[in-house]
């Protein structure tokens, strides 16, 4: 069935149905129809509205979730120097420990041989 045809077996369904209906009942009919209109209407701003529209906040989480994937190897790779950083960090902290301790030694050393001469 054509959209045409849908449309023409819609119109003859409401001119059967405004000569068999009383006047009460079309009213209703007429007033859910408007409801309902204002309600679809309502649905498509809320889908479409170009600024906070569920089709445009979509359509940014899709682009943040690309730009997410596309830079995943590079924060990978960021994330494996972070960690070679640290360890080499942790090593020269404890080098200079080595090294303060060691001179503190000599110094203590030091002084403990002038006491005594």
């Amino acid at each position: 069935m054509t959209q045409k045809e849908a449309l023409e077996l819609v119109l003859s369904e409401i001119k059967h149905i405004k000569t068999h209906m009383p006047n009460g009942e079309l009213k209703q009919m007429q007033k859910d129809m408007g409801d309902m209109k204002e309600d679809i209407s309502d649905l498509k701003y809320t889908l479409l509205n170009p600024d906070n529209g569920v089709i445009v906040s979509t359509n940014k989480n899709t682009e943040y979730r690309i730009e997410l994937q596309a830079n995943e190897k590079d924060f990978r790779f960021q994330m494996l120097e972070l960690k070679e950083l640290k360890r080499w960090k942790d090593g020269v902290t404890k080098a200079l420990w080595i090294i303060f301790g060691t001179i503190v030694a000599i110094i203590f050393q030091i002084l403990s041989h002038n006491g005594q001469l």
